[in-house]
């Protein structure tokens, strides 16, 4: 994404828990000089037993240790499991770094819309950019090379596609009518029976009227996606 493993410029990565390991085992695959930081000493541990020379326990709320890093000219990225300290992070490496890129993961849109709001130069939602991945993947794969994998990181998300039956409370309304976060899911696009099967991205902006038959693609965690589904086959019956 950001270059080849010859890329000049050095990252550091704050947080080596599940999130941020993961995360360090995708950017070894672009990038030669990786700073791992974390206020666990446990976790700083595990870093230097998995190999990583250039690992540090910090204070992440005192800015004369963060400074200390060395943060200017830097990719500065914020990849604790607590989303508060990736905010206060993003927050202080604003105020006190030089033409270094701030980038963080997000765990909901209420973060990511915070993170946006102090300065973050790129906010990865681990939910919302799922849906975004699958277009990316499809029109520009080179965008997502180096964060494929991470978007799914223990999250139990998974893409199904549901028929909408007869009688459905969708049949008839319109995309821009049903807010499918409601029932915490995303919509990622539409098979259109009527069309010959042809299948649209919802990104795209189209607002689709539901009918019968049609087959939506849903992003969202296994129970949420039953539970929809339950509700609209339970439908039939009534």
């Amino acid at each position: 994404m950001y270059g080849s493993k010859q890329e000049s410029r050095e990252i550091i990565l704050f947080g080596f828990g599940k999130l941020g390991h993961r995360i360090y085992e995708m950017l070894t695959s672009n990038f030669s000089k990786i700073t791992v930081a974390d206020n666990r000493e446990d976790i700083i541990n595990d870093a230097k037993e998995y190999g990583i020379d250039s690992a540090f326990y910090i204070d992440l709320v005192d800015d004369s240790k963060l400074e200390e890093l060395g943060l200017d000219n830097k990719i500065l990225f914020c990849a604790m499991d607590e989303m508060s300290l990736n905010i206060f992070l993003v927050l202080s490496l604003k105020t006190i770094s030089s033409n270094s890129t701030i980038i963080s993961v997000s765990t909901s849109s209420e973060s990511t819309r915070k993170l946006k709001f102090i300065g973050a130069d790129k906010v990865i939602d681990l939910y919302e950019s799922s849906a975004n991945r699958i277009v990316d993947i499809i029109t520009r794969p080179a965008v997502t090379k180096v964060l494929d994998e991470i978007i799914y990181i223990d999250n139990e998300i998974r893409i199904e596609e549901i028929e909408i039956p007869p009688k459905s409370f969708l049949e008839d309304k319109y995309v821009s009518d049903i807010d499918f976060r409601e029932f915490g899911l995303i919509l990622i696009g539409i098979t259109d029976k009527e069309l010959g099967d042809d299948f649209t991205f919802v990104s795209r902006g189209i607002n689709h009227k539901f009918d019968e038959g049609d087959i939506l693609v849903l992003l969202g965690e296994s129970q949420a996606l039953e539970d929809f589904y339950t509700l609209l086959m339970g439908q039939i019956d009534e």
